[in-house]
């Protein structure tokens, strides 16, 4: 009798943990549930009271989801009010769209998200506009300022940002922008000045997450990955790096993680059909890295990759946290950290 209730208390164990070797923290958390498709590219950032918020696209509108138990429950996707507004330097026409940018959590502890308003009128006489437009909230993501715009540049408004906005110096933000040089923007008093980032081999490449590390030094991610020892006057380029892109993928579908010890993490799928995340953690400040310990989680979940899922942040000491995103909505990862310091990959 002993044995029989022994075997059903193990099979209990197995049906809630969904495996033999599942982990109850490693199970995905959905934000949103239900089929998705386009560009919903959901972003993810930490305030300094510890909620996370994610930002993603609804129905040309910016949605954002809010937790505050670590990503165990997240609140039902609200709008961010003033991203479905046409800014007054574009056009009414009747093709538009909302196309999201990143959320980033600034030094002094607002919440910064990005995004585009796209007007195309070229069927009627080519008129095709990307404007680069920023909210903020001062409270965690419970509300959020009135739209302000980036821009443009000689006539020409400055399209996506693809990558997070990396705190620059005296308030100042760089911008990794989807094509063009990457730009630092002072928010005071709205100049722009160009941040050329050519590497060794003198392409200025574009599709560049700009990460600072603790030591105060760079590293560029684009179709290379770059090393800045002088805050971007000069480039060297890494090799071995294990999260290369391939033909289909063109480098958006993966994210660098700088940790809090100076260790720094990628992120990353292959293309549409990718299932599992991978990561691979750099011991040295990104400068070398081994792909025996590139690890892969969710092996068996379809993950879309290229539309800039998945996304990892520093949840505290001991957790990451992903956000990604497949056909049947949004997600969310609460990941050990222990899981990804092994020697070998899983």
């Amino acid at each position: 009798m002993k044995r029989f209730f022994l075997c059903a208390a193990l099979m209990l164990l197995v049906v809630m943990s969904g495996s033999p070797g599942a982990r109850a923290e490693e199970q995905p958390v959905s934000i949103l549930a239900q089929r998705i498709r386009g560009h919903i590219h959901p972003s993810i950032c930490q305030a300094d009271d510890g909620t996370l918020i994610v930002v993603f696209k609804g129905e040309n509108v910016l949605l954002c989801s809010r937790s505050t138990d670590e990503g165990a429950t997240w609140s039902k996707p609200e709008p961010i009010p003033a991203s479905a507004k046409r800014p007054e330097v574009i056009r009414a026409v009747q093709k538009f769209e909302v196309y999201p940018g990143t959320a980033d959590t600034l030094p002094d502890g607002r919440i910064l998200v990005t995004w585009n308003y796209i007007a195309d009128d070229k069927a009627r006489d080519g008129y095709y506009e990307r404007a680069l437009l920023y909210v903020i909230s001062s409270d965690q993501g419970k509300t959020w300022s009135d739209q302000r715009l980036i821009g443009p540049v000689d006539g020409t408004h400055l399209g996506a940002v693809r990558h997070n906005v990396l705190p620059w110096s005296e308030g100042q933000w760089l911008l990794p922008l989807r094509t063009g040089v990457p730009r630092v923007f002072d928010p005071e008093n709205g100049r722009l000045t160009a941040f050329p980032l050519v590497g060794p081999d003198g392409k200025q490449h574009e599709f560049q997450q700009i990460v600072r590390l603790k030591d105060g030094g760079l590293l560029a991610m684009g179709p290379v990955l770059l090393h800045s020892a002088d805050q971007g006057k000069h480039w060297k380029q890494i090799d071995g790096f294990p999260a290369v892109p391939d033909q289909r993928d063109n480098a958006e579908g993966r994210f660098l993680t700088v940790l809090t010890d100076g260790r720094v993490l990628v992120t990353w799928g292959r293309g549409h059909n990718n299932r599992g995340l991978s990561y691979n953690l750099s011991l040295d400040d990104g400068q070398t890295w081994d792909a025996k310990r590139t690890v892969v989680l969710l092996p068996e979940t379809p993950v879309t990759a290229r539309y800039y899922s998945a996304r990892t942040i520093q949840l505290n000491g001991e957790h990451l946290g992903t956000v990604f995103m497949n056909r049947d909505g949004v997600h969310f990862l609460k990941v050990p950290l222990s899981r990804l310091q092994g020697s070998e990959g899983t």
